[in-house]
């Protein structure tokens, strides 16, 4: 059976989700999410899945991280594993390799998105367009990729977006920064836009009630005010950051944002916190409304997407 099977897999900076298709199609069942702090490398990772799903090989296998991918290595930005072709070859027994940064796969992942997984933040969705996308996403970490459909497939660059420097857009942004500078040297957009920089949003201004970043989006969904100033900061934040993006890439076809943080502070964007930041862009502010903002609801979308580009390759 293996040699009709392909093997495709997610890791993040937290969990490894992994499934397997045939003819091109994901099989939802048999998708099983493994977390990583048990794990000493992918490879075991995919050995154990396989043995229980009862293989040996699979004739393909894409991967996509959470990290840079050169040369055929990959090296995770939040977890000390390297990933090559090699070893994905020695674990799977697979002949057709891919190795691919996790925005990458959702790049391809993105023309078979219906519109029920998707979460609308601002603007209209063209559905099927052609135009030029990008993908941003908001987990662990935070990073960004444009995605260009061309005549011989979707074009879908790495970059590391995370590690920029972190802008302010206004004062309260700009004392924001300092305390992330003061704290690490350097403040970078994933030092706010990630699980973390809710964290760091909480302790400054909330330094004697100490939160994680699920205690923050809890106490906002209850009504605590601190909490709601919290999430309501990074929601300006986000909307500043990827109001940035837009103009350097021009995604007429949109933006779509993944990542569990993302989906978690989708409650309390709104036109005050998210889209006045988006938009606040000087004599350009109308031209960034016409950007289409969507957050991806769908957990497996970057698993479509490496099974997109196997059918590519």
């Amino acid at each position: 059976m293996g040699e009709k099977l392909e093997l495709v897999a997610d890791i993040g900076g937290t969990n490894t989700r992994v499934g397997l298709s045939q003819n091109s199609q994901l099989i939802r069942k048999s998708i099983k999410k493994f977390p990583n702090d048990n794990a000493k490398s992918l490879e075991d990772i995919l050995k154990r899945y396989l043995s229980e799903q009862n293989l040996d090989t699979v004739s393909g296998t894409c991967v996509a991280l959470a990290g840079p991918v050169r040369h055929d290595i990959a090296k995770m930005t939040n977890l000390s594993w390297e990933i090559t072709k090699d070893s994905l070859a020695r674990a799977t027994g697979a002949k057709t390799i891919g190795l691919l940064n996790d925005l990458q796969a959702q790049g391809h992942a993105l023309d078979h998105l219906s519109d029920d997984q998707l979460l609308p933040v601002s603007g209209n969705r063209v559905a099927g367009s052609k135009e030029t996308k990008l993908v941003c996403g908001i987990g662990t970490g935070f990073n960004a990729c444009t995605v260009i459909s061309s005549s011989n497939g979707i074009i879908a660059p790495p970059a590391e977006a995370g590690h920029y420097r972190l802008p302010a857009a206004n004062q309260q942004q700009k004392e924001i920064v300092k305390m992330i500078e003061a704290k690490y040297g350097f403040a970078s957009v994933e030092n706010i836009l990630s699980g973390n920089g809710l964290v760091e949003l909480n302790n400054f201004f909330c330094p004697h009630a100490p939160r994680t970043a699920k205690d923050i989006i809890e106490a906002a969904a209850d009504g605590a005010k601190d909490a709601q100033e919290v999430v309501d900061v990074f929601g300006s934040f986000m909307g500043s950051i990827l109001g940035d993006l837009a103009l350097i890439t021009l995604p007429f076809g949109g933006i779509y944002i993944i990542g569990g943080v993302a989906r978690a502070v989708f409650p309390f964007l709104n036109a005050q916190n998210f889209v006045s930041g988006f938009c606040d862009k000087g004599r350009f502010s109308d031209f960034n409304a016409e950007f289409s903002v969507h957050i991806i609801d769908d957990d497996f979308a970057a698993l479509n997407g490496c099974v997109s580009f196997l059918g590519e390759i």
